[in-house]
């Protein structure tokens, strides 16, 4: 018997659903076909990939060392497939990763954008926080990555994508449209924030610390959609990535408010492995999302 990339395909299946059942379902095939597969896998390796349990299977120490290789040979065998693709028609698939603004506020307009241009191409976004995202293009679970810091992991390449800026915002009826904005007044206010522990969070308040603003009334929430229709009813300030703001900012719904000494700016970068060379597909997806993203945030300074 021979290692088969359908296997490999079986086995990444299993690892993200954690039931066979779905992992069957997620690649249009029998149950059966996919616990033979399995067992086949593992009888030509001689060992189990992951340990059974009352909810599923849970990866083991042999399929943690499993993984990257199989991501690999996987995304090996898709370049192959669009190499030798016929004709000028670009196609294949790709997975990309985003931390959450990013991929909340840009990717999801423009992949169906891409998709429109090049219809035979399937493109799966996934929005995890940044150190996830990386983590995952590094062990090859995701073919490309946009992440709102560079990465730490040596086998990572980095490149500058877009220039984000952080405003601190409220409703269109609050009593401070009209106020003369200092840190002791917004320091009396309610500030509704992320209630996820992230490093965005984190940097946010450093922020705001540094400009003299003190929290000392807090509602937290845990997405940026729920702290925008929160703040929009009028009870409190927030401080948001202006990508994500900007469209309410556009129909008076919210308004940016001009704080002295509060200019600060948060920078994305799109990431890839540096040990292999991109697809065509890839570097045409890359250069798309350059240039659409110039255009996104072309009114941020």
């Amino acid at each position: 018997m021979k290692l088969t990339l359908k296997q490999l395909s079986i086995f990444k299946a299993i690892h993200q659903h954690g039931q066979i059942s779905k992992a069957a379902k997620s690649l249009h095939l029998s149950v059966p076909a996919v616990s033979m597969a399995l067992k086949e896998l593992e009888g030509f390796l001689g060992c189990r990939l992951f340990e059974r349990n009352s909810n599923g299977l849970t990866i083991n120490d042999n399929g943690a060392v499993m993984l990257p290789y199989a991501n690999e040979m996987l995304s090996k065998g898709s370049q192959i497939e669009q190499m030798f693709a016929k004709g000028q028609t670009i196609s294949g698939s790709i997975k990309v990763g985003c931390s959450k603004t990013a991929g909340n506020y840009v990717l999801s307009r423009k992949i169906p954008q891409f998709k429109k241009r090049h219809p035979s191409v399937d493109i799966k976004l996934h929005i995890h926080h940044s150190i996830d995202v990386e983590k995952m293009v590094s062990e090859r679970e995701l073919d490309l990555g946009f992440v709102d810091a560079k990465p730490g992991l040596k086998n990572l390449a980095h490149e500058h994508w877009i220039e984000d800026r952080l405003c601190i915002v409220t409703s269109c009826d609050s009593p401070l449209v009209s106020e003369n904005i200092t840190p002791e007044l917004l320091s009396q206010e309610l500030w509704v924030m992320d209630e996820t522990i992230s490093v965005s969070r984190l940097r946010n308040i450093q922020l705001l610390r540094s400009a003299k603003i003190t929290i000392n009334q807090e509602l937290s929430m845990n997405t940026m959609g729920a702290i925008k229709r929160a703040i929009g009813t009028g009870i409190g300030v927030s401080v948001l990535p202006y990508i994500a703001v900007k469209e309410e900012i556009k129909r008076g719904e919210l308004v940016e408010l001009k704080v002295n000494n509060w200019d600060f700016k948060r920078k994305y970068w799109s990431i890839t492995r540096d040990d292999e060379a991109k697809s065509e597909l890839l570097e045409q997806f890359i250069r798309f999302c350059q240039q659409e993203a110039i255009n996104e945030t072309n009114d941020i300074s």
